[in-house]
Order: C-alpha cells, then sequence, then structure tokens
C-alpha cells in the first residue's frame, strides 16, 4: 500500500536524496515492490543523476542489485559515476559505499552475466572493504556448530568465500555446502501474515552464493528455537 501511494504521487517533490533512501528502504526491507523501482529509475534517469551524491548512488544502485531489479539505463549511469567517484577518492571512499559497490558489482557479473563495471583497482578497493568487515560470531551460530559437528564432522566455520568474498558461518568445502546461521537481524517481521520474512541483505547473500555454485541451507534462529532437544 505504501510502495503504491508513492507510485501515484509520481515521487513529486522527491529530490536525489528521498528517491535513494525510497529504494534503499523497500530493498531492505525485502519487499517486492516493482512499480516502486520503475517510477524511481525513471525520476533518476531523468535527472541523469543530478544532485547524487557518491553514497546516494551507491545506495540507488544497491536497492535495485538487492531488490534484483535490472535497469540497464539507471545501473549504467550509477556505475559509472560511481567509477569516477572511486577515480577521484580512491582509497578514501568510506567502506560503507566501497562495501556496497563489491555487492553491486556481484550482481552484474554473477547474476546478469555482464562485465566487471569497475576497473581492477576499483574492484580491489571495493572488495577489500567487504572483506575487511568485522565479523562476530553469535552464540546460536555456536551452538549450531556444536550440533552439527555431532553428526555431520567436515565443516569450518567463518569461511572466506573466495569468489565473492562472503564469509559463510559453516561450510563444507567438500561439498560446496553453506549452512548460514540467521539471527534476528536477518528478518523482517510481518505481522499481517504472522510470519517471519527475510529481509533483503540477507536475500542477496543467499542469491549471490547460489550464483557462485554454493547450495545454501538456512538455519532461522526462531526454527532453532523451537526445537525440543
Amino acid at each position: 500500500a505504501v510502495a503504491e501511494a508513492v507510485v501515484r504521487s509520481g515521487l513529486s517533490g522527491f529530490n536525489p536524496q528521498a528517491l535513494s533512501n525510497t529504494a534503499w528502504a523497500f530493498a531492505t526491507a525485502g519487499v517486492r515492490a516493482d512499480a516502486l523501482y520503475a517510477a524511481v529509475a525513471e525520476a533518476a534517469v531523468r535527472s541523469g543523476l543530478s544532485g547524487f551524491k557518491p553514497q546516494e548512488l551507491a545506495n540507488t544502485a544497491w536497492a535495485f542489485a538487492t531488490a534484483g531489479v535490472p535497469h540497464s539505463a539507471l545501473l549504467d549511469l550509477c556505475m559509472q559515476s560511481a567509477a569516477e567517484s572511486l577515480e577521484r577518492a580512491g582509497w578514501a571512499a568510506q567502506e560503507s559505499y566501497r562495501c556496497q559497490l563489491h555487492q553491486v558489482q556481484l550482481w552484474l557479473t554473477l547474476e546478469q552475466q555482464g562485465p566487471p563495471p569497475l576497473s581492477s583497482a576499483q574492484l580491489k578497493m571495493c572488495r577489500d572493504a567487504f572483506q575487511g568487515t568485522l565479523v562476530q560470531v553469535s552464540r546460536l551460530q555456536r551452538d549450531v556448530a556444536t550440533a552439527l559437528a555431532d553428526f555431520c564432522p567436515g565443516f569450518d566455520e567463518e569461511v572466506v568465500e573466495p569468489q565473492t568474498g562472503y564469509s559463510l558461518d559453516l561450510a563444507l568445502l567438500s561439498s560446496r555446502l553453506a549452512v548460514e546461521v540467521d539471527g534476528p537481524s536477518h528478518f523482517v517481521w510481518c505481522s499481517h501474515e504472522g510470519t517471519h520474512r527475510p529481509n533483503g541483505p540477507t536475500l542477496l547473500k543467499h542469491r549471490q552464493l547460489q550464483a557462485a555454485g554454493w547450495r545454501v541451507v538456512s538455519v532461522p534462529y526462531f526454527e532453532w528455537g523451537g526445537l525440543d532437544s
């Protein structure tokens, strides 16, 4: 309903920050709203991305990648502007900005089968920022790892997947099987349905690992917590 209202408004009065934040919010929540993404893309392309700051470019491109909505005109403009921004800022570019661009280029190359949108040096800058993100192992993950080891030994913890740079919670390398232990931060509660739904970043990670040839098994915290033993 919210997405429909935004589309009906014609995005009247939306500045670049509002456009990027709207797309980012819906993508983060994992809400499928094709008409809204189309309206955002049309407004952004029509302006030639005039007034978009680097972080707004990254937010917009990341939102379309996370939602899995290919819009070539918008993505071409975003990545061209992002490449120019990285050329100017280099390693001084914000870490969050480079992390988002890494995931966008994975989407464009792995899922969309396109050419790399950035130079080799820029790809390295973005990947290094992505892999430099601090990973914290939760108690839930430890519990799942302990239980898994009892009946299926051989899983390694926090394995850096070489093609994507993602950190796998638990991985059986010989079978390319990844077990992702998904806590509360990985889900959105849908009160009208009474169900948990994976959020955008979680869906994106699972999709990109699958595109890299992994079989991904999710262990949701609410299912694990409901087990009797």
